[in-house]
């Protein structure tokens, strides 16, 4: 499972604050999907990498030691560019273009998409925790 991540609107409620609940939610991604976590975020846009730096002064230290297990992602106009739809995805998001949709609606990828509404639910990322924990597959071999 690959998980998609935004930084403005979703982990950063503000230019001057974290989200409620964002270091909660980022050690909840990166302990069950440590290896298949992206940035899908401007702060990564064309390659460049800026994630870490925008988001460090408001996240705890243990919380900024973890970020570097999120690996960048390549797109220039649409960040559904960035998706690799051959495999299954969660991405957090507080906007989505209607391009996007598109995109989406075309791989019959819309359940994927979670729109984050700090404004609606502040403590939003308390709940989504859960979900990314709950998405992970169960061990389901009969033997054990």
């Amino acid at each position: 499972m690959n998980i998609y991540l935004d930084i403005n609107g979703v982990l950063l409620a503000n230019e001057s604050c974290a989200a409620n609940f964002a270091d909660e939610f980022l050690q909840a991604v990166l302990e069950t999907y440590p290896e298949t976590t992206y940035w899908l975020t401007t702060h990564t846009r064309r390659g460049e990498n800026k994630a870490t730096q925008v988001l460090a002064p408001y996240l705890k230290p243990e919380t900024v030691g973890l970020l570097d297990r999120v690996k960048s992602t390549e797109w220039c106009e649409l960040k559904t560019d960035a998706i690799n739809f051959e495999e299954d995805f969660i991405w957090f998001d507080d906007d989505l273009w209607p391009q996007e949709l598109k995109v989406l609606e075309k791989h019959e990828a819309l359940e994927p998409f979670i729109m984050v509404d700090l404004d609606k639910d502040p403590d939003i990322l308390q709940k989504l925790a859960q979900v990314v924990v709950d998405s992970k597959p169960r061990n389901t071999d009969s033997s054990q």
